[in-house]
């Protein structure tokens, strides 16, 4: 197996908004799969839609994200992924919408009137009707040559599709039940070109890179990747530290700072004093903003009520139903805190906390 590409990059979009994306590309499916997930503004996984880039190397990296992200997994062909980005300017992606929005458009993406279409569904339906029939008697036959195998001279009877013959000789029976299949697998053959033709009339259906023809859904496509995708990507990461470095916020003191909340989570994120006073934000005096990440920042006092008011009446209640205490209220919440600590209440991202003893508060994630 090759070895797997994997990196990491940083960035403030155009609306200061941090994202942290990595960037993979494995080969555990037996070819070299692309992927990309991000985190930033309190989404994760793929937030690329709310990323607004803010120079050509974000927007470039949002368009590999977007062309190249599951290569090895994508529902339709590229014409049919291309078509449907129409439809998702306009509502929701849906499965269903999805294959009724393509089955409304022919293979050149010129749109098909209701009336047409309904000619080519109950054409489809009647092709797909004489089909199953075929398969159907084909499989009597193949159950009925059982039954006559190693016959001499004899009556074959195949009531169901209204047969009756004499047959001479010891293989008499075999060749005439090869016969009859074979006319019914030729036949069969020809209703399948029919149907393609019919599929082929909408864009529900196209051609994969294999030359069969798929209707949307019904298996992965596969998008080959370009030779130097993983060079630009790396080029791109480069270009892109390199600017977000230079656009920093530097230098300022600490003491300039008189918010002590800021000042205590702008050194628990590594920010120099200038860029804490630039990037991190608050409007209750709790909960603190930087670059689309919400913090608490909280005091002895303030974590303790906080953690009282999720924990309420309800949690209290159901762990004495439970029969997991016997404490009354106050002192249950006071051995949760003791046991667990604010973080594992509080912070629903990782459960974690952080204690600052120069300003003496607690950072957490919301």
């Amino acid at each position: 197996m090759k070895a797997e590409q994997k990196t990491i990059v940083k960035f403030k979009d155009a609306n200061n908004v941090l994202y942290n994306v990595e960037i993979e590309i494995t080969h555990r499916n037996g070819h070299p799969e692309f992927t990309m997930s991000g985190e930033g503004n309190g989404s994760m996984g793929q937030c690329d839609d709310s990323i607004k880039p803010k120079n050509s190397q974000q927007k470039r990296l949002l368009e590999l994200w977007n062309k190249y992200h599951l290569n090895g997994m994508n529902k339709g062909t590229p014409k049919q992924t291309e078509m449907l980005k129409e439809m998702e300017k306009k509502t929701a992606y849906d499965y269903d919408k999805a294959k009724a929005y393509l089955n409304s458009f022919d293979r050149e993406g010129k749109p098909i009137t209701n009336f047409d279409l309904i000619k080519i569904e109950q054409e489809r339906k009647d092709i797909q009707e004489r089909i199953d029939e075929v398969k159907k008697e084909i499989k009597i036959l193949e159950e009925k040559a059982e039954e006559y195998k190693g016959q001499g001279d004899c009556w074959i009877v195949v009531k169901d599709l209204n047969i009756k013959e004499f047959v001479n000789g010891f293989f008499g029976a075999k060749q005439f039940f090869k016969k009859q299949i074979l006319i019914r697998n030729k036949k069969l053959e020809d209703l399948k070109e029919l149907q393609i033709k019919a599929q082929e009339k909408t864009l529900l259906y196209d051609y994969g890179i294999d030359g069969k023809l798929y209707q949307y859904g019904a298996t992965w496509h596969k998008v080959d990747l370009p030779e130097n995708l993983w060079e630009e990507v790396e080029q791109l990461v480069k270009e892109i530290g390199e600017i977000e470095e230079l656009s920093k916020a530097k230098g300022g003191s600490w003491e300039d700072i008189t918010d002590y909340k800021k000042v205590a989570l702008g050194k628990y994120l590594d920010l120099e004093p200038k860029e804490a006073e630039e990037d991190i934000t608050t409007d209750d005096e709790e909960i603190y903003n930087y670059c689309g990440t919400d913090y608490y920042v909280l005091t002895e006092d303030e974590a303790q009520d906080k953690a009282e008011d999720y924990l309420g009446d309800e949690l209290w209640q159901m762990a004495v139903e439970s029969g997991n205490t016997e404490l009354g209220k106050k002192e249950w919440v006071e051995y949760v805190i003791s046991e667990d600590g604010y973080g594992t209440t509080l912070n629903s991202y990782d459960g974690t906390e952080y204690y600052d003893e120069d300003n003496k508060v607690y950072i957490m994630r919301c």
